[in-house]
């Protein structure tokens, strides 16, 4: 009965310390770079700079537009942000592996809202209003990063579109991950580049919170196996070995095939030790 109890704590522990090793983190992007355009129409759908960035469970992305008011079209027309994101999944080129779409329609001066974002398995799901900040010339959205998990991404592109009162306009930008170079699309009237800016204060930060988390995670390692060895230590010494402290380094250096091999080499010695009658001294 006590070998099992041990049994079952022991495995509470392996699968404590899988749980924390297995976690899987999905692909996310860090990123911000400016953009130059040629002949728009409607200054407002001009995209001056792009980004991206991870906020908990959350990727996001953002537009910065060369004039405030991307949300309020003229009466009539309606404008349009696209984002759309070309990933390798399972070795196969996904040209619209997530497409996220936000179109600002006026009617009659009540402009209207509308936001989605498709997957290339045919998911499709609203976003929220939490999912969307419009702050001056700035609109930022936001999609779950775990769409992003076990993929590579290629390119993220931009694209703005103003429709409406017999006037076409729109602007495009393309961010490149795995690429120092960039270039720009075109759409109707505008012709379009783009070149990689210096690291955002915002993106800087990130990257030095994700390795302060990087080595929080290290730590808490290490002083889970710390902690798992002073176990192996004490319990050795309890069932009366010899050797205590090597067993703290084979769990400790070893780790889950250290335990296995306590488990198997280390018995209890405590009852040997008190059969063992030394005979009595001569008298």
């Amino acid at each position: 009965m006590r070998f099992v109890k041990r049994g079952i704590a022991i495995l509470t522990i392996i699968l404590a310390i899988l749980m924390v090793a297995t976690t899987v983190s999905a692909q996310t992007l860090t990123f911000e770079q400016s953009a130059t355009s040629g002949n728009v129409l409607n200054g407002k759908i001009d995209i001056v700079k792009i980004g991206g960035y991870v906020q908990g469970e959350y990727q996001y992305f953002y537009v910065v537009t060369k004039d405030v008011g991307i949300n309020q079209p003229p009466d009539g027309s309606t404008n349009t942000l696209t984002i759309a994101i070309e990933a390798e999944v399972n070795g196969e080129d996904v040209t619209d592996y997530v497409d996220i779409v936000v179109t600002w329609t006026n009617n009659g001066g009540s402009v209207k809202t509308t936001a989605i974002f498709t997957t290339y398995s045919g998911g499709m799901s609203t976003l929220g209003n939490n999912d969307m900040v419009i702050s001056g010339n700035k609109v930022t959205v936001r999609v779950p990063a775990s769409l992003f998990q076990d993929v590579t991404i290629y390119n993220v592109e931009f694209t703005t579109v103003s429709t409406g009162g017999g006037q076409f306009a729109g602007d495009q930008t393309t961010y490149y991950p795995n690429s120092s170079g960039s270039g720009g699309g075109n759409t109707n009237n505008n012709g379009g580049g783009n070149q990689e800016g210096p690291p955002s204060e915002e993106a800087m930060g990130l990257a030095i919170l994700s390795g302060i988390g990087s080595i929080i995670c290290i730590a808490v390692w290490l002083i889970i196996w710390i902690l798992i060895g002073l176990w192996a230590y004490k319990d050795a010494k309890k069932k009366c070995n010899e050797h205590p402290g090597l067993w703290f380094l084979v769990v400790f250096l070893l780790g889950i095939i250290g335990i296995i091999i306590y488990v198997i080499v280390v018995k209890n010695e405590c009852n040997k030790q008190q059969a063992y009658m030394p005979p009595p001294p001569p008298s």
